[in-house]
């Protein structure tokens, strides 16, 4: 997280989080260079896909904002929500391909 800071709007306060998402961006594309289409192999037989590396404070800023693509994604696994999330957020991704 880069800071926080406070907003008075009449009787409320906001706390307004500011994340700082240029590593996990130089990782994932980084990390697209060096793995493709993202295929985890394992004696030679192809046991999964790394397709997306989410930031743990992005995660948790969608989860308290109950972001309903990102809870239908982390709670019924819904594939159509998780590509709305990737087009959302396009420094997750860090592997080639469709999902």
């Amino acid at each position: 997280m880069l800071k926080q800071e406070f907003h008075e709007n009449g009787d409320e306060l906001q706390l307004v989080n500011h994340i700082n998402t240029d590593e996990a961006e130089r990782e994932n594309w980084k990390h697209l260079q060096e793995v493709g289409k993202g295929f985890i192999r394992e004696n030679g037989e192809i046991v999964g896909r790394e397709v997306a590396r989410i930031p743990v404070e992005e995660a948790a800023m969608l989860e308290a904002m109950c972001d309903l693509d990102y809870l239908s994604f982390s709670r019924n696994n819904d594939k159509a929500a998780f590509r709305r999330l990737l087009k959302r957020f396009p420094h997750w991704r860090c592997s080639e391909g469709s999902v």
